[in-house]
């Protein structure tokens, strides 16, 4: 879908509507200016300016006086809305049109490889306006990130953050800690204690 927007200035109003496209971030290339005169009309109607409003500026344009044409496609978002939101900010002439922003539905090009359309790099991305939540059809739709593999900065593991040792040993031991020394020696007492004396040294009684 291609927007045509068109808005009728005086020649000195219609250059600084033009400039404020470009400096907007609109495609030169995507912008007409048409001059009062014979085959005005016919210019209109070469950039797809439809016949009712090209009969309509055509009828109205005075000597002095340009159309300025923006033939906008839906590719980047926003950018249409973009160009229309600059021209409103140059008064221009009122022609009694209803509207003169006209959409014209595009026939897909079957031979454009890489794209969904000829230049569409942004397909889901809006360059003219930047959300207020995260990138949702923001300049950017992907975050790019880095691979890490830790959640603390520098490459350091948060288990190290509040314990100093490894918290995997990979080693077979008899002992919750390191070397030969035995958790039960920090009582101080046997932790089996066998019966005394042995039950077959037991006397027997008569």
């Amino acid at each position: 879908m291609t927007t045509i927007i068109t808005r009728l200035y005086s020649d000195e109003a219609a250059a600084a509507a033009v400039a404020a496209l470009v400096r907007g971030g609109i495609d030169p290339d995507c912008i007409r200016t048409i001059t009062a005169g014979e085959g005005a009309e016919a210019g209109m109607r070469a950039v797809r300016v439809s016949a009712i409003a090209a009969a309509v500026y055509a009828g109205a344009m005075q000597a002095g006086q340009s159309l300025v044409v923006a033939e906008i496609g839906f590719n980047p978002i926003g950018a249409a809305r973009n160009a229309m939101n600059i021209l409103a900010r140059h008064p221009s002439v009122d022609v009694g049109l209803v509207t003169e922003d006209d959409y014209v539905e595009e026939i897909a090009d079957v031979d454009t490889t890489g794209s969904v359309i000829r230049g569409g790099r942004l397909v889901m991305s809006n360059p003219f306006a930047r959300p207020s939540h995260g990138h949702i059809l923001g300049a950017d739709p992907v975050i790019r990130g880095r691979v890490s593999t830790s959640a603390l900065r520098g490459g350091a593991y948060m288990s190290r953050a509040f314990w100093p040792m490894k918290l995997v040993i990979r080693k077979t031991t008899h002992s919750a800690m390191s070397g030969t020394f035995l958790l039960s020696n920090l009582f101080g007492l046997p932790t089996i204690i066998r019966s005394w004396p042995p039950r077959e040294q037991v006397p027997t009684k008569v």
